[in-house]
């Protein structure tokens, strides 16, 4: 493998770029793709999710839109900083020095894609494809969920982002709903009378000790992330607010559980006097592909062609392909290697980002293939 992806890889660490400040990724591409004959095309998904940068979406000048397009996907956002990320080598791996993640998630994603596609532009071999790095992944596929593709008659998608090795690919995701539930008390002076308040916090605290959380099967997931209330401490909370998530293949689940979910918290709150408003939307929406699809034995015959053993998994984790699925577009989640993601002992071998990069390459030729 040459040195040139790998230091392409470093460069884009070093770049601090969270959800919907990706502006300074932005830059990187560009700086990466000067000169070269593509149009680097920034729609207006920055603006409409309050980010202050788009979409990128790449066109090679020998795109022929007339006939099928394939696309690559990869995102900009890091789910943590990489600020101060110092890089450790060994003879096999890349890791950080465990102060902060070292990126991989999706930096390596974008780094492949961007090696690729310069290589292929030099090298002016046929290709009819597009490179999208999408923004705000990591903030719930907000960047994807404005993707307009139409003009450039796309027909399947492949995103390099999935943590497990070169091979395995998510053939099917679950889906996400994402609930918040206020708890409303009465406040009243904490000291002098706290028998008149209504405690919003103990509601809360009453309310989660009644539901489970964690694995509640194979295939679900329910979470609490975030709770909070009260204004100072000589006041007995009037509010207090619990934000959480359920995961599930089966949207119908998902929703028997935010049902139990209100309910139950319903009634908690009518036990202590007080009162509730309860709110649940979808996050993101499952995927099953068929093992018959295109996208799907594609994605089985690139890997053979390279010597690997395709492995389709189930996932619990979310990516833009759920969301490139659920608005149209057959897309499959490849294993790049990106292992521990969001962690500091994040890693990724280097015999994964040279096979990643032989994948896309592969991609590329079969792009040439569409009907």
């Amino acid at each position: 493998m040459t040195s040139a992806i790998i230091e392409l890889f470093l460069d884009a660490i070093a770049v601090d770029a969270l959800s919907l400040q990706e502006q300074p990724m932005a830059h990187f591409v560009r700086r990466s793709l000067d000169g070269l004959p593509v149009d680097i095309v920034e729609d207006a998904a920055g603006t409409a999710i309050g980010g202050n940068c788009g979409n990128l979406i790449c066109v090679p000048r020998t795109l022929d839109p007339t006939r099928p397009v394939l696309a690559l996907f990869a995102h900009l956002d890091t789910p943590r900083p990489t600020t101060g990320v110092k890089p450790v080598f060994s003879d096999t791996q890349i890791t950080s020095d465990g102060s902060t993640i070292l990126g991989v998630d999706n930096r390596l994603g974008t780094s492949v894609l961007l090696h690729v596609l310069r290589d292929h532009l030099l090298s002016h071999r046929p290709g009819n494809f597009i490179v999208v790095l999408s923004v705000a992944e990591e903030a719930g596929m907000l960047g994807a969920k404005h993707l307009d593709l139409s003009p450039y008659n796309v027909r399947m998608g492949f995103v390099f982002d999935c943590s497990r090795r070169p091979g395995t690919f998510i053939g099917s995701a679950v889906g996400c709903s994402l609930y918040t539930a206020t708890f409303l008390g009465k406040p009243s002076h904490a000291g002098v009378s706290p028998e008149k308040g209504i405690h919003a916090i103990r509601l809360a605290a009453r309310a989660l000790d009644r539901i489970p959380m964690g694995r509640l099967s194979p295939t679900m997931t329910s979470n609490v992330g975030t709770i909070k209330g009260g204004t100072a401490t000589n006041v007995v909370p009037e509010s207090c607010t619990v934000e959480g998530e359920v995961r599930e293949f089966d949207p119908a689940v998902i929703g028997e559980h935010l049902t139990f979910l209100r309910t139950t918290f319903e009634a908690v709150a009518s036990e202590g006097q007080g009162a509730i408003r309860f709110e649940s939307a979808v996050d993101f929406a499952p995927f099953v592909l068929d093992p018959a699809s295109p996208v799907f034995r594609t994605t089985e015959a690139v890997m053979r062609r390279l010597g690997l053993t395709p492995n389709p998994i189930e996932y619990l984790g979310g990516s833009d392909a759920n969301t490139l699925n659920e608005i149209g577009l057959p897309s499959v989640n490849l294993g790049i290697g990106a292992q521990n993601p969001h962690g500091n002992d994040e890693f990724v071998l280097l015999e994964d980002i040279a096979m990643s990069a032989s994948i896309a390459n592969e991609l590329i030729i079969e792009s040439t293939r569409l009907s």
